[in-house]
C-alpha cells in the first residue's frame, strides 16, 4: 500500500523563500522576449510542429507576436498551455531557440503573474500531479509499496547503486501492470550486480511534470532538494532509472539548478547501463530458440531521450546498436517511418492535454508501429500508458503489443561467466 504521512511543520518560510528565489533565477527569466531575439522567422518551427498537424498552433507566429511587443496578449490567451514541449522545433531551428524551455517559463508566468490555472487540461483530474506537489512539502513523507519487488533480488537502503523507481507505484491504480517495468528493471540490475541495489520506500517524485507541464517551478525545486538530501543519505554514487522523464530531470535539470549534482552522482538510463555492461563483456543476449516464433518489433523514441538531451548523448544510438545485434542473431527489428530525433510524440506531455487532438497524434504513431512490427518497444512508462490507453478505442491498432525496454529485454539477458570473458579477451 502507498501511504503519505505528515510530520510537524517548522516555520522557516522566510529562509526557504530566499533560498527558492536563488534557485529560481537559474531556471526562470521573466523577460521572455529577449530569449527570442535570435529568431529571424524562417518558420521552420511551425513547419515541423507536431501539434500543428491536429490544431491551429504556430510557434513562429507566437514568437513573432512576442517580438513585436504582444507578449501579454500571448500569455493572456493561454495558448501556450497547449504546447507538447516535444522539442521537434529545437531540432530544426538554425539558431537553436529552445521553444519548449520558453513555454516552460511562460507557464510559470501565466500562473504567477496572470493567475491562470490549467486544471481542466490536466489528465486524470490532476491526481498524479497533485501527488507530486504534495511530496514537494518538506513535512510530507511517503511510504510507497514494494509489493512489486521480485523474489530473489536483494535490496538495501544504503549502497553504491540506486534504482530510482519514479512514480510507477502510483500509476498502478489505473494502469494495469505498471509495476512490471519496475520489476523487470530490478531483475536486470540484480542479475548483473553482486551487491544489493538501493530501492527506497520513501522515494519521492523527481518533479518532471510540475516543471514542464504545470509551471510549478518552486515545487520542482523543493522536490529536487528533497531528492538530493535523501539520496546523499544512502551513500549512492550511481543512480539508474528506466524512465525517460526521470532521466532527463536528473541528467539535465537538476545539475542546472544544483551545481554540485554531477560531482555527487552519476546518472544512467537503463539503456546506457545495459549497453555499457554488454560492451564490457559482462552480459550477452540469448540466441532465439529454433522452435520460437519470432515476432517483429520496432522502437518508439520518447521525446525526453531523443530531443531533450545534450548533443553528445548517444542513447538513441546505443539502443539501436543493441537491437541491431539482436537482429543479427535472429530477432526481427524494423524502424518506424519517423525515428530517432524525428520520432512522433505520444501527444500527452506531463499529463497535459489528453484530448481528441492528442489521440490523433497517438493514432498516427501506432499506425506507423503496426507497419513496422507487432511489438512496439519504448523506454518511457508514460508513452507506454498513453499508447495502451488509446488501443481500447480503435480495433485496427488493438493488436499491437506495447512493452517497455526493461520488459522486452529482461528474459534475453545472460551473464557472461568469468572464463568466457577471459576467452573472449584472448
Amino acid at each position: 500500500m502507498n501511504i503519505i504521512t505528515e510530520t510537524s511543520k517548522v516555520d522557516d518560510s522566510k529562509e526557504l523563500k530566499d533560498d527558492i528565489n536563488t534557485y529560481l533565477e537559474k531556471i526562470y527569466d521573466p523577460d521572455i522576449r529577449k530569449l527570442l531575439y535570435k529568431c529571424y522567422q524562417c518558420v521552420r518551427c511551425s513547419g515541423v510542429c507536431q501539434l500543428s498537424k491536429v490544431q491551429t498552433f504556430e510557434p513562429s507566429r507566437i514568437i513573432q507576436m512576442i517580438l513585436e511587443g504582444f507578449e501579454d496578449k500571448i500569455i493572456e490567451s493561454g495558448i501556450l498551455w497547449d504546447c507538447l514541449t516535444c522539442n521537434a522545433c529545437l531540432q530544426n531551428c538554425p539558431e537553436g531557440i529552445n521553444f519548449a524551455d520558453i513555454v516552460r517559463m511562460a507557464k510559470y508566468k501565466m500562473r504567477e503573474a496572470y493567475g491562470q490555472k490549467p486544471d481542466d487540461l490536466i489528465a486524470h483530474k490532476g491526481v498524479y500531479t497533485t501527488i507530486s506537489e504534495i511530496m514537494s512539502e518538506p513535512h510530507i513523507n511517503p511510504k510507497r509499496s514494494l509489493e512489486w519487488f521480485p523474489k530473489g533480488c536483494e535490496i538495501s537502503d544504503k549502497g553504491n547503486i540506486m534504482y530510482y523507481v519514479g512514480c510507477l507505484p502510483y500509476f498502478n491504480f489505473e494502469f494495469e501492470n505498471s509495476n512490471s517495468i519496475a520489476e523487470s528493471t530490478l531483475k536486470i540490475l540484480c542479475q548483473i550486480e553482486k551487491e544489493p541495489i538501493v530501492v527506497l520506500q520513501d522515494e519521492i517524485c523527481c518533479g518532471h511534470d510540475l516543471y514542464w507541464g504545470q509551471g510549478k517551478l518552486k515545487e520542482f525545486i523543493n522536490l529536487g532538494r528533497r531528492n538530493i538530501k535523501r539520496i546523499e543519505e544512502t551513500g549512492v554514487k550511481t543512480i539508474i532509472t528506466a524512465c525517460a522523464e526521470c532521466y532527463r530531470t536528473f541528467k539535465v535539470d537538476y545539475p542546472t539548478i544544483f551545481e554540485d549534482f554531477n560531482k555527487k552522482f552519476v546518472v544512467k538510463h537503463l539503456i546506457e547501463y545495459v549497453y555499457e555492461n554488454w560492451k564490457a563483456n559482462k552480459i550477452d543476449f540469448k540466441n532465439p530458440s529454433q522452435k520460437e516464433e519470432l515476432i517483429p518489433f520496432t522502437y518508439h523514441d520518447p521525446c525526453r531521450l531523443s530531443r531533450f538531451l545534450p548533443k553528445d548523448s548517444n542513447i538513441i544510438e546505443n539502443v539501436r546498436e543493441i537491437f541491431s545485434h539482436l537482429k543479427k542473431i535472429g530477432y526481427k527489428f524494423s524502424e518506424m517511418a519517423h525515428n530517432k530525433k524525428d520520432a512522433l510524440c505520444c501527444g500527452v506531455s506531463s499529463w497535459m492535454n489528453c484530448n481528441d487532438r492528442s489521440k490523433a497524434l497517438r493514432y498516427k504513431r501506432l499506425l506507423e508501429a503496426k507497419d513496422a512490427g507487432e511489438i512496439m518497444v519504448t523506454s518511457c512508462p508514460k508513452c507506454k500508458m498513453h499508447f495502451s490507453c488509446l488501443q481500447s478505442d480503435y480495433e485496427d491498432i488493438s493488436s499491437i503489443e506495447i512493452v517497455d525496454f526493461s520488459e522486452f529485454l529482461v528474459d534475453l539477458i545472460k551473464i557472461v561467466e568469468t572464463n568466457q570473458k577471459m576467452e573472449g579477451e584472448n
